[in-house]
């Protein structure tokens, strides 16, 4: 997980919050959180390596204020909660409370390297412009944590967020639940892209576009999710891209209708993603880690062993130079008493 700050302020908890979030006073009652010690547990494990063949995303319900009990217990473990800050991508969602660990693979995190720089690209183009779009597109940055978002410097929420779906739409649908109805729609689309390699040989990839609508219905005006584009194969099983027009979206998108409909009225702009540039950052990805794994590397003669350099515990150093100082401060005292004969140690 990425420790950078994310942008859904009031969506999800990032791991920053684990430095600056005052915790509440700890339960009265904890018998209560039976997930703490499975997250810890799981923490401790991915930070022995332990984790390597589990599921790249592990979903945890906890209890309300579970999530502090979590915190409070991993700062009483500084290399565990510096790890965690560092290394683990993780996001809390506090109106549902539910905590979701992920692992993406390396083939996942270059995928979606390659479709952030797309998008980026694009938008630098029409920041170098000098009409409305340039200046509303000069606002728009991405941001990585556990997804891609692309935070407008004037927004609350990112309008556009991208997440890789590791063949888990049902727990990402509700995600995006998160993303677009807590937010007010003020996130504007949420973007998953899915490479199905839990299927025995099959390469194919697919993409899942939702957003938000009024539904008028005779109980009154509702704010529902809907998907625009249901699981739609951009790759198929062979790896060939297909004829599907990929990742299509409007400048409009990267931030809310308030700050949209006067900046860019009239001048939006389409920035798109075809099947055939998502299949080939795929296939650098997929080449990148294959290439990885057959590296070459030096091999030592069997039964050779390996001898690293002992270090003093801190303990013994700390003791040793308390000693050093000592003696110095003796050495130092009885040159002034020499030098001085009212001097008194």
């Amino acid at each position: 997980m990425s420790s950078s700050q994310t942008p859904l302020k009031e969506l999800i908890t990032p791991p920053s919050s684990l430095i600056d979030a005052p915790l509440t006073p700890p339960p009265t009652n904890e018998k209560a959180f039976t997930q703490v010690p499975r997250v810890i547990a799981l923490f401790k494990d991915i930070q022995a390596g332990r984790h390597t063949k589990q599921h790249p995303w592990i979903e945890f319900q906890l209890a309300r204020g579970e999530y502090d009990e979590i915190e409070r217990q991993l700062r009483r473990d500084e290399p565990l909660f510096g790890y965690v800050k560092d290394k683990i991508r993780y996001d809390y969602y506090g109106g549902s409370h539910r905590l979701v660990v992920r692992m993406p693979t390396g083939v996942h995190e270059l995928f979606i390297d390659g479709v952030e720089d797309a998008i980026r690209s694009q938008l630098k183009a029409i920041r170098s412009g000098s009409d409305r779009a340039a200046l509303f597109a000069q606002k728009v940055r991405p941001a990585r944590s556990t997804e891609i978002s692309f935070p407008h410097d004037d927004a609350q929420y990112p309008g556009v967020i991208i997440e890789v779906a590791y063949s888990q739409k049902k727990r990402l649908s509700r995600l995006v639940e998160d993303y677009l109805l807590d937010s007010d729609a003020s996130v504007q689309v949420v973007v998953g892209l899915d490479i199905e390699y839990g299927k025995e040989g099959s390469r194919k990839a697919t993409l899942l576009v939702w957003r938000a609508q009024i539904a008028h219905t005779t109980n009154g005006d509702e704010l529902r999710v809907v998907r625009e584009i249901a699981d739609e194969a951009f790759r198929d099983d062979q790896g060939h891209p297909t004829n599907h027009p990929g990742l299509r979206l409007q400048l409009s998108d990267f931030a809310c209708e308030e700050l949209t409909q006067d900046a860019i009225r009239g001048e939006d702009r389409e920035i798109t993603v075809s099947s055939l540039e998502l299949c080939q950052y795929i296939a650098v990805a997929e080449d990148k880690i294959r290439r990885q794994r057959a590296l070459a590397r030096h091999s030592i003669l069997p039964g050779v062993k390996k001898r690293k350099r002992s270090e003093t515990p801190p303990e013994r150093m700390a003791s040793d130079d308390e000693a050093k100082f000592a003696k110095q401060e003796e050495r130092a005292a009885k040159r002034m008493a020499d030098y001085d004969p009212d001097y008194e140690a």
